[in-house]
Order: structure tokens, then sequence, then C-alpha cells
């Protein structure tokens, strides 16, 4: 038992599902409506002392989304899901060709292209090198490959650059109340089992 099952804490949607609304909003912009399902499937947990608690969030969140450009999408935050490690993974199919990301692969971009021949279609692995920024200033041979800590060190570099340049950073403390703002409506979506508008 952690504070993440702690009602304040959220639950796996506010723990896991927020970080995939964030790239979910970064790579295709603003959410509009979404229709939550938030359940609790272990309801009791070790306390830590010898004794247990019962569990008041939810241990699996996921919703559909719309978005304002018309598209759709789903996400979801499992705390229970058995196997992965570090399950952070999109996937974006459009008109002319799909993207596909995992997070226990960080290095690779798989793209798929729908203008290639029909003996040619399939997936590409693309690998991250010192072409693409920021790789180059951990690595500067490709097939090395960065790593999460490294990721937070860029995330602190954008950081700072933005206090000492007084340059927009775009993951700001409004970015991440607007986050909050989409796990509240999905949860509050899952709790009236009906699809809701983002204000």
């Amino acid at each position: 038992f952690t504070f993440r099952h702690d009602p304040a804490g959220g639950g796996a949607l506010a723990d896991l599902g927020s970080h995939a609304l964030a790239t979910a909003e970064f790579l295709l912009g603003p959410i509009t409506e979404v229709m939550g399902d938030c359940v609790t499937v272990i309801n009791e947990r070790p306390d830590g002392k010898g004794g247990s608690r019962n569990v008041e969030v939810d241990d699996v969140g996921r919703a559909f989304l719309r978005f304002a450009n018309g598209a759709s999408g789903s996400i979801e935050g499992n705390w229970i899901a058995t196997g992965r490690k570090m399950q952070h993974d999109f996937e974006v199919y459009g008109t002319k060709g799909a993207l596909a990301f995992m997070g226990e692969r960080l290095n690779e971009l798989h793209f798929f292209d729908a203008t290639d021949t029909d003996g040619r279609q399939g997936f590409r692995k693309i690998e991250a090198g010192p072409a693409h920024p920021p790789y180059g200033r951990f690595i500067v041979a490709p097939g090395h490959q960065i790593g999460f800590n490294d990721l937070k060190t860029i995330e602190v570099a954008g950081f700072v650059r933005a206090i000492a340049e007084g340059a927009p950073e775009p993951f700001n403390f409004r970015a991440g109340l607007r986050i909050q703002s989409l796990v509240e409506t999905i949860q509050k979506s899952s709790r009236e089992q009906r699809w809701a508008k983002i204000e």
C-alpha cells in the first residue's frame, strides 16, 4: 500500500494514464471529449504493517478520446498488467501511414508508409542517433542509445533553459493542470458512464 492507493494519489489513471494523456495531446492536439472506464480489481492490499487496507482507487483506468482535429484514440493506465516493465507505447494511424513507439525500446520508432508498393509495405525501424536532437548531446555515435535517465536530464535542461532565457517551457504548471483536469473528467465520466466534454 503506497500513497498511490490513497484517493488523493489518484489511482492507475492518474499515476500512469496521465503520461499517456500528455503524450496523446502532444502528438494529436487538444482532447475535447472522453469516455472513461476506471475499475478496482484488487480491493484490498497489504498495508506494510502486517495488516491490510481497502483500496479506494482504480487499478485500471482507460478512456476513449476525441480530439479537436477529428481524430479519436484510447489510453490505458494499468497497475495489474503483468509482464511489462515500462510499457509507455503509442500507435498513430493516418491516411498516408502509421507510427508505432514502444517505451521498452526507447530508441526505436517504427514507420509505415502507405504509399509503398504492395511488395514493399511494412513497418520500418528508425533508430535514434545523432541526427535526432538532442541524442547527439549525449552520444556522438549512432547505435549506442540513450536511456530513461537521459530523458530526465533533457527535461531538466529544458526547465533550466526556460528560466535562464525566459523562454516558454511547453510542459509547465498550466500543462500539468490541464492533464489533471483530463484525469478528473475521465474519472467523472466513468462514474456517470457517459461521454464527457473537456472544459
